[in-house]
């Protein structure tokens, strides 16, 4: 079975963001019904003030079911895949990752960004550049 992965980045009350995947069969991926899925998965952790769209919930890719997703989509009709609680700040000395996570999780234009052609340096100068605080 094959499915839909949307790739999602909700902002918290306290300025984190919580990135995660809603996996739906690809039958089943009308954003409409996935942005369904979110709020129920959001709801489920305390979050439901929020607005899912375009900005922070789009299409990511198609990937092969595991057991444990086909059971759940099978029950619930989504399947969630918890990524990431991305902090408000950088730390200090911020690893490659963490510097994607964050230019992805609080800057818009930088949400679906690609990253492979750009080196460390490339990547803190485009924070940098973006005049923000390490907190925002």
């Amino acid at each position: 079975m094959k499915a839909a992965v949307w790739d999602s980045y909700i902002k918290k009350d306290n300025g984190n963001v919580l990135h995660f995947d809603v996996v739906v069969p690809d039958s089943r991926s009308e954003t409409a019904i996935v942005y369904k899925y979110a709020y129920e998965y959001l709801k489920s952790q305390g979050i439901d003030d929020v607005e899912i769209n375009v900005k922070n919930c789009q299409f990511c890719h198609i990937e092969t079911l595991t057991d444990k997703m086909i059971s759940d989509i099978e029950s619930k009709g989504f399947y969630i895949i918890e990524m990431d609680e991305i902090p408000s700040e950088l730390p200090d000395n911020p690893t490659r990752r963490e510097m994607i996570l964050f230019l992805r999780a609080h800057f818009d234009e930088y949400r679906y960004a690609e990253f492979r052609n750009k080196n460390d340096m490339q990547i803190m100068q485009i924070i940098q550049e973006l005049n923000t605080p390490k907190k925002l």
